[in-house]
């Protein structure tokens, strides 16, 4: 029986590194690349809007217990005094810095974002009316105005214990604890976006996010320590809820990781090295030529560089002939390139519609 129990095992062990074995060696055929892609809205918005005013509207109107209940609130939730001001401005900003990455608009603070308030908790008051809209955008009819509605955050602390394996003083391994202080900042927002021109409000979206953050030490003292400060922990929690929001509103850009072949003849050898210092063309025209090599495996590795090629020319429709070549030929990795393609290109024809009333 021990006998049987040990070559079950050895069996086990075996197959578990030949499988890491090949995935190793399999891995070591590609090298990655990063593209910039620059990825639709979320919603459509209307084609005439060419810039956004940003406008915060969670302060409490003084007078009528929103601010009493808001400390009131704090002292239950863990917030510090202030806490969901600064993050709701920060939160703004966080809006307001991923605007400035899109192609398609325009964007600036609203001059008159102090003169608004709200309740100061997650309850939202009616639409703003419409004269106070032309005052903040100054009566442009192709500028839209987004006003942050609400925001509130709330602090959940915890800690986890565990033991880890220290050295002693004399040289022996010792169980200590360690202590992990952690801390779950959860984040409510509102926002509407006005359209003046159509006197509507074209999108109001509620979005709630969590931001985790931890602190690790020999004692509860100084994991608390090693954590960031109420204050730091909301206002990244706030920016993260305003970078969501301008993905959700504009086009932006964004890294995306591709493989590509380095290995199976010389000329992929070659071409590793052009990609590593931007030489696409000359690594396009190589793999245009392998891709035809009387080797079957380095034709079909060159064809699915070249659908990576097309790919980065903005060629989407000549990437899928290519990697479809490439799947037929044999190549699994070029059946999930061929899904990521289509993807692709059903995002671009978004994207077309949305940048298609930008104005130069």
């Amino acid at each position: 029986m021990k006998i049987a129990s040990f070559k079950i095992y050895s069996f086990l062990f075996i197959f578990v590194i030949s499988t890491l074995l090949i995935s190793f060696i399999s891995s070591c055929k590609v090298a990655h690349t990063n593209l910039q892609v620059l990825q639709p809205a979320e919603i459509m918005l209307p084609q005439h809007f060419q810039k956004f005013v940003l406008a915060d509207r969670t302060r409490a109107i003084k007078g009528n217990g929103s601010q009493v209940i808001g400390v009131l609130e704090g002292l239950l939730t863990g917030e510090g005094l202030f806490q969901d001001k600064w993050g709701a401005e920060d939160c703004v900003e966080g809006l307001r810095g991923v605007l400035t990455q899109t192609p398609r608009y325009a964007v600036a603070i609203a001059s008159l974002d102090t003169a608004l308030k709200g309740t100061g908790r997650r309850q939202t008051l009616p639409p703003l009316d419409w004269e106070t809209v032309s005052k903040l955008i100054g009566g442009d009819n192709e500028t839209a105005l987004i006003v942050l509605e609400a925001f509130d955050s709330n602090n959940n602390f915890f800690t986890d214990i565990t033991q880890v394996t220290q050295r002693g003083p004399t040289g022996e391994n010792i169980q200590v604890p360690q202590f992990n202080s952690q801390n779950r900042v959860e984040v409510y927002c509102v926002w509407r976006i006005y359209d003046f021109k159509n006197k509507s409000i074209v999108d109001q979206f509620s979005d709630e996010s969590r931001q985790s953050y931890s602190g690790v030490g020999a004692t509860q003292a100084v994991a608390d320590a090693n954590l960031p400060s109420r204050m730091s922990m909301t206002s990244r929690a706030g920016v993260a809820a305003g970078l969501k929001y301008g993905r959700r509103v504009s086009p932006q850009w964004l890294s995306v990781s591709r493989q590509y072949y380095k290995k199976g003849s010389d000329v992929l050898k070659s071409t590793a090295h052009l990609v590593k210092h931007s030489n696409w063309q000359s690594a396009t025209d190589a793999w245009d030529k392998e891709s035809v090599s009387a080797d079957p495996k380095a034709a079909m590795r060159a064809s699915f560089n070249m659908a990576l090629a097309c790919e980065k020319a903005g060629q989407l429709d000549f990437a899928i002939q290519w990697a479809n070549r490439a799947a037929t030929m044999g190549d699994k990795r070029a059946m999930k390139y061929v899904f990521v393609l289509e993807q692709r290109k059903t995002d671009q024809k978004r994207l077309e519609e949305q940048m298609k009333g930008k104005k130069n």
